[in-house]
């Protein structure tokens, strides 16, 4: 009897180990590095190093990022799993501000880019945003009770440019490079472009340079110098122009 209980008592123990060894396999740590706009960069790229991430991967669909500036400042935490209730892959991003409250939290949809953000001033919520799609945005303002219809998310400002000069701007420069082509090498550039609350601008410059083929980046980039069109600075909620990034994605797909 004592030796049956043994072989029981041992098995387990076996079995919770192994468990035990799998679970922190899971959740070992990677640590990257990002540049200014959380994508990342080289190990040895110290000019754009701004953040660092700490993700720990829980199970093979499920992870937690959380982001750090240099001095051990926590800004953001991203979690990517899976939504049960409906059943597709889901990230939660967190915000926080200097002084470690949080300013922003949006659940995403990643199978089609819907979300549902919620937005804070000193702890207290003061809005709230729905995505779903080609700029229908349902948002309430500071201050209501009512969501409203509109077509762009004033939580979030972003510079503007011309889109007819944008658009036929990349008809007449934009092309897939050849040495692309061939390899059959797909991939999106995100462009970021800093401009003031004059309207003031620099270049075009890589948002994710690890996550694109020097070939495509390249394309794009000289594709976006050509641009010469005015840029309308980003407004707040209160209507007064600010500094803002201008993202743009340039996505490049064979058929």
């Amino acid at each position: 009897m004592k030796s049956k209980l043994f072989i029981k008592v041992s098995v387990f123990l076996i079995v919770a180990l192994a468990f035990s060894f799998n679970q922190s396999q899971a959740q070992e740590k990677q640590i990257v590095r990002l540049n200014e706009h959380f994508y990342p960069i080289a190990d040895d790229d110290s000019i754009n190093y701004f953040y660092k991430g700490i993700i720990v991967n829980l199970t093979d669909s499920t992870s937690i990022e959380r982001i750090f500036t240099l001095k051990n400042q926590l800004v953001r935490v991203v979690r990517n799993g899976h939504n049960q209730e409906g059943n597709f892959p889901e990230e939660s991003t967190e915000n926080y501000d200097s002084n470690g409250k949080l300013t922003s939290k949006k659940i995403k949809n990643r199978n089609n880019g819907f979300y549902h953000a919620a937005y804070f001033e000193e702890g207290n919520q003061i809005g709230e945003v729905l995505f779903q799609g080609e700029k229908k945005y349902e948002i309430r303002k500071p201050g209501s009770e009512k969501m409203e219809l509109a077509d762009e998310n004033v939580f979030e400002p972003m510079p503007i440019l011309n889109q007819d000069l944008w658009s036929d701007i990349l008809m007449q420069n934009l092309k897939y490079p050849a040495s692309s082509r061939r390899i059959r090498a797909e991939g999106t550039a995100i462009l970021a472009m800093y401009v003031n609350e004059f309207g003031e601008h620099g270049e075009f410059e890589l948002a994710n340079p690890e996550n694109v083929s020097e070939p495509l980046a390249r394309e794009a980039l000289q594709a976006a110098s050509k641009y010469e069109g005015e840029v309308i600075p980003a407004s707040n909620l209160h209507g007064n122009t600010i500094d803002a990034w201008l993202y743009i994605p340039i996505r490049f797909k064979l058929d």
